[in-house]
């Protein structure tokens, strides 16, 4: 699978991996939602247990919209070659 990041957990639940890309692709979270077929509440608490696993930001909140911070693209990138 090519070289994991070591600051990246390596037991992350998929379906909260497979979320954040989602929220990614799709620039907004309620679109993620109706695309994973849950509630936008249900999209961010997702997103917030994986920023509790890895302890960090996944997105830059001082911007509109949907914007990752460097961590966050680090993540993005190591979700895309697991899924």
């Amino acid at each position: 699978m090519g070289n994991i990041p070591t600051n990246i957990p390596t037991n992350i639940p998929t379906d909260l991996l497979r979320t954040l890309v989602t929220v990614v692709d799709e620039r907004s979270f309620t679109r993620a939602a109706q695309i994973l077929g849950v509630t936008q509440p249900a999209v961010s608490a997702q997103i917030k247990r994986l920023q509790g696993i890895l302890g960090n930001d996944l997105f830059d909140r001082a911007d509109h919209g949907v914007r990752l911070t460097p961590k966050g693209d680090l993540v993005v990138n190591y979700a895309r070659r697991l899924l």
